[in-house]
């Protein structure tokens, strides 16, 4: 079973990617602001190639 930091991981990487990490849009789709979106970014440590290989 998945803990609930790695669900939250997979979907912003989702949405980054969808996005194509624009993170104004990105944030509107998550409903939080943009300054939270990068701290979660950076907790999570959410790269672009990360995020790119995960298909």
């Amino acid at each position: 079973m998945k803990t609930l930091q790695e669900i939250r991981k997979e979907h912003i990487c989702k949405v980054l990617e969808k996005t194509h990490w624009n993170l104004k849009e990105a944030s509107a789709i998550l409903e939080i602001s943009e300054d939270l979106l990068v701290r979660e970014i950076n907790i999570a440590g959410i790269t672009r190639a990360k995020v790119s290989h995960q298909k």
